[in-house]
């Protein structure tokens, strides 16, 4: 009985074990974090097409002419960006959106921390009149 039971528990822990491994996705992650740094040539010429304020005022994601997405986080809270219809990028003598560039938005000068590649912005949910 107790052999039988040693087994049992043996049995358990390797069950848990097996289960508590992290899995690893087939294929790269969509969204803002997916840590795919990432760059976006020719701003100069056109290459930014739109752009749209994170939720929570700390970052944006920005669009090249190909509709890729893009999320830049920023060092911190950049104030008018949820109400921008437009922006402005400095490059630094670069024609390249980067980890060095800054965002113009009304009155703020907002300086990327991070760029990386990303999908599409999250919906916002429509509101609903109540009857």
């Amino acid at each position: 009985m107790k052999a039988y039971l040693t087994a049992a528990f043996a049995a358990l822990a390797f069950a848990g074990a097996a289960h508590a491994e992290p899995q690893t996705p087939s294929g790269p992650t969509p969204g803002p974090h997916s840590g795919e740094r990432a760059s976006i040539p020719f701003t100069r010429f056109g290459n930014l097409y739109d752009f749209e304020a994170a939720r929570d005022g700390q970052g944006i994601y920005l669009q090249d002419a190909r509709r890729n997405w893009y999320y830049a986080s920023m060092f911190g809270p950049c104030v008018d960006l949820p109400f921008a219809t437009r922006i402005g990028v400095v490059n630094w003598g670069f024609d390249t959106v980067d980890d060095s560039s800054t965002i113009l938005v009304g009155r703020d000068r907002c300086r990327i921390d991070r760029l990386v590649r990303s999908g599409p912005p999250p919906k916002r949910e429509k509101k609903r009149k109540n009857d």
